[in-house]
């Protein structure tokens, strides 16, 4: 089974803003790296294709020169949403995955065993989408199955993924991580330091 993982890195980064934090969120150093670069570091590569999509030219630019290998993908028009973020990744590899994982640039601590685990999951049934989760509460990524993938253009609405599982009746499966720290992500600076802390780094 071939899968690709789109990590969603156009967010305009207004609470860590807001919250003191300055310049790109995506940028902001964790243990000595980018953190862009740690979320895409986490991702096993053996059972994901990675592709980033982003708006920023100084994201684009920081993995030219940290991971030349990196694929990287600008979304068409003005509005960078959701949806078109996750178009313009899903456009790299649709014709060849049979599904595909949407990341968020700013969650670097999803463990290897999570990731195999949502493989896994869409494997042995490839009809339902597949969400980590902690305890029963659903966050992200989302692994969504080939059957949906043209429906991100079709389907009305910027809010993305949910939109398209609304329109077309998929169940989702929720798939528990190894810990609840693989769900944090990246608001103020100050989450920058815990996630260092859990990390030991």
């Amino acid at each position: 089974m071939r899968l690709g993982c789109v990590v969603m890195a156009c967010g305009k980064g207004a609470r860590f803003a807001a919250a003191g934090g300055a310049g790109n969120k995506l940028l902001a150093p964790l243990a000595g790296e980018p953190l862009i670069l740690r979320t895409l570091a986490s991702v096993p590569a053996e059972r994901f294709e990675v592709v980033v999509s982003t708006c920023w030219s100084e994201v684009a630019d920081a993995l030219r020169c940290t991971c030349p290998a990196a694929q990287v993908v600008r979304p068409e028009g003005e509005r960078a949403t959701r949806r078109a973020s996750a178009c313009a990744g899903l456009a790299v590899g649709m014709a060849r995955w049979d599904g595909c994982l949407f990341l968020p640039g700013d969650q670097p601590l999803v463990s290897t065993e999570s990731f195999l685990a949502l493989a896994d999951a869409l494997a042995a049934d490839p009809a339902r989408a597949y969400r980590l989760a902690w305890d029963g509460e659903p966050a992200s990524p989302v692994l969504f199955p080939a059957s949906c993938f043209e429906a991100f253009w079709s389907v009305p609405g910027d809010d993305g993924g949910r939109s398209v599982l609304r329109a077309m009746g998929v169940e989702v499966a929720l798939v528990e991580a190894r810990t609840p720290e693989e769900l944090l992500d990246v608001d103020a600076p100050a989450d920058l330091a815990y996630i260092a802390r859990l990390a030991g780094c």
